[in-house]
């Protein structure tokens, strides 16, 4: 029997979510990405959403730098 293991696709959000808060910095790129979604919240999922709004509250609280 094969072992085979499936993994749930990350979306490019996902991905530069989970960079910025594990290097507690927004790139330019990192900044593009999140402003693109923030042009089309409305197509955005719920999980989406709550990403967007994790790095919000974390960059407000000061614990997310931005990189020029």
């Amino acid at each position: 029997m094969n072992n085979l293991k499936v993994e749930a696709r990350k979306t490019p959000l996902e991905s530069v979510v989970k960079n910025i808060l594990a290097v507690r910095k927004i790139s330019a790129s990192d900044r593009q990405v999140l402003r693109l979604a923030l042009f089309s919240l409305h197509s955005l999922s719920v999980t989406e959403q709550d990403h967007i709004q994790q790095v919000y509250e974390e960059l407000e609280a000061g614990r997310i730098s931005l990189i020029k």
